[in-house]
């Protein structure tokens, strides 16, 4: 069977395990899956996923980082590997998956295709791709209680190819200050190489890849969220029923207490506002009067000091 395929790709703690979920609820003759080739605790939902992909891709596989997107995304953007190569394994992982759906429209979403986002169009012609992004000051700080483990000293090693870096991605401006940076850099850092891989998929493909804010579809903005329901319904190729209610109820949402940006220190204000402040303004994020207030006095702080 020709399937018409959607991928959603976001940093994570942005709705896309909902997506994932709930597409296949208001399009018809759709297939809507979460990382259809993780392992979860369910084993209702990981036997199958072996079966399917094989043990080799889901355990073996990923235990010494030869198996997965995350693999193949790393090595592409550490150049590691050629588009072609990246291009190829992409298909051949995804190959046996897609031909075993019996449904016409397949949307798959995952927190790794940021990372190969310019080269899907290419490794699956006519394919869709929808970006989420979310304000920085709140996505960091989801990440923080969510992971709190996250970047901070010995995560990440455990897994065979580490954390991405900016030396690895050739950003020459934050590759002297990596080791000196904290978990909030480090995960200010990943919003911003996150974003700029989404941007240039929809450079590379702008009839192919619609960016979103998360903020629009989890803020009962229902014209957004039509739009994005009918691009991955291929404009009307499949029926769309009524999304009355669709985002009411967010999914997998962060624990423990929420730091305000409001409260943060002076460093962390001017620290988020280098790394991301140019990217997020360009989505609407850090116009308030109240932010740039707060950046102005971190700034004559800094000054005076």
């Amino acid at each position: 069977m020709n399937h018409d395929l959607v991928f959603i790709a976001s940093g994570g703690r942005t709705g896309t395990t909902f997506f994932g979920k709930r597409l296949s609820g208001v399009i018809e003759d759709c297939w809507s899956e979460h990382e259809p080739d993780v392992l979860v605790l369910d084993r209702a939902k990981s036997l199958p996923r072996i079966r399917q992909f094989g043990l080799w891709h889901m355990v073996f596989g990923r235990l010494l980082g030869q198996s997965g997107l995350r693999p193949i995304g790393h090595r592409l953007m550490a150049g590691r590997i050629d588009e072609q190569t990246a291009i190829a394994q992409l298909r051949a992982q995804r190959a046996t998956y897609h031909a075993g759906i019996p449904k016409s429209l397949v949307v798959e979403s995952n927190g790794r295709f940021w990372m190969v986002a310019p080269v899907l169009n290419k490794a699956f012609p006519g394919s869709r791709l929808i970006g989420v992004v979310r304000d920085p000051r709140d996505w960091v700080e989801s990440w923080v209680r969510h992971q709190p483990d996250r970047h901070t000293r010995g995560f990440m090693q455990w897994f065979p190819l580490g954390p991405l870096t900016p030396a690895q991605v050739g950003d020459a401006r934050w590759a002297g200050r990596w080791p000196s940076l904290d978990q909030f850099g480090r995960l200010a850092w990943d919003w911003r190489c996150i974003t700029g891989r989404l941007e240039e998929a929809q450079q590379t493909s702008p009839e192919k890849v619609r960016i979103y804010r998360f903020e629009d579809l989890f803020g009962h903005a229902d014209e957004i969220i039509r739009q994005c329901v009918e691009f991955a319904a291929f404009d009307g190729k499949y029926p769309v029923s009524d999304l009355g209610g669709f985002t009411e109820k967010k999914a997998n949402s962060s624990a423990g207490p929420r730091r305000d940006w409001r409260h943060w220190p002076s460093s962390d204000v001017l620290l988020l506002d280098q790394i991301c402040g140019e990217q997020m303004r360009e989505y609407g994020y850090g116009l308030e009067t109240e932010w740039l207030a707060q950046l102005e006095e971190a700034r004559a702080e800094v000054q005076s000091a």
